[in-house]
């Protein structure tokens, strides 16, 4: 999530920084997997649950990594905000994912409804989508903001549908079941999802951000030449 020649950093430390922030975002894939796997085979949750806190676990320290090279070579106060919040927010998807597992694991979820199986594959899709901005973004220039801007609308596009279906899960669930510990339970993890959707969003504003700034030094690099 780094631009290119405005930029105070060497190809080399920009490949660098994008390696990383490329394996945070397929930690955050693995653990969708890892919860895909869990919700087909609820009986072995705990275990999968594991798994997940170690991928978890090897995030934070991608994350740590990436940004300790990013305050050693990106010296402008703005652009160090700007890039450090973008994968800063990418690793809590992450963090956030795990919790989600463990949700399902502190709920004692034995059985799983169509509801929660429609949230995670939603989940799915916008880490996926994620993953494609993250490639724009590598190589940005402000020639390619049309399918930026696109990419990013489609990243978004997938917040606004599960707040739809999370309106509808709830209406559902407080409508037609019976059982206490199943709404209680049901919530808690319609919740937990809404809550990753509500990280995807500000991710979503980071990459804005960054293609403004992007546009701004390339207009300014421009200036001075």
């Amino acid at each position: 999530m780094i631009g290119r020649e405005a930029y105070l950093m060497t190809g080399e430390d920009r490949e660098y920084l994008f390696d990383h922030a490329q394996q945070l975002s397929e930690i955050l894939n693995e653990e969708c997997v890892e919860l895909m796997g869990m919700l087909e085979k609820i009986e072995d949750r705990v275990a999968i649950s594991r798994r997940i806190n170690k991928l978890e676990d090897e995030g934070d320290h991608i994350f740590h990594e990436f940004a300790d090279k990013l305050h050693a070579v990106e010296q402008d106060p703005e652009r160090l905000s700007t890039i450090f919040n973008m994968a800063r927010h990418v690793e809590d998807c992450v963090d956030m994912l795990d919790e989600l597992s463990m949700t399902i694991v502190r709920y004692n979820t034995r059985t799983v409804s169509p509801g929660i199986k429609a949230s995670v594959n939603a989940i799915s899709g916008c880490v996926k989508k994620e993953m494609h901005v993250l490639n724009i973004m590598r190589t940005y220039e402000p020639s390619k903001q049309e399918i930026f801007i696109r990419a990013i609308n489609e990243f978004d596009a997938f917040k606004v549908d599960f707040y739809k279906m999370y309106d509808m899960l709830i209406f559902g669930l407080f409508s037609q079941s019976h059982d206490t510990v199943d709404i209680i339970r049901s919530k808690a993890i319609y919740d937990a999802v809404k809550d990753i959707f509500k990280a995807f969003e500000v991710s979503a504003d980071d990459c804005y951000k960054y293609m403004m700034t992007r546009n701004n030094s390339v207009l300014n690099a421009a200036a001075e030449n």
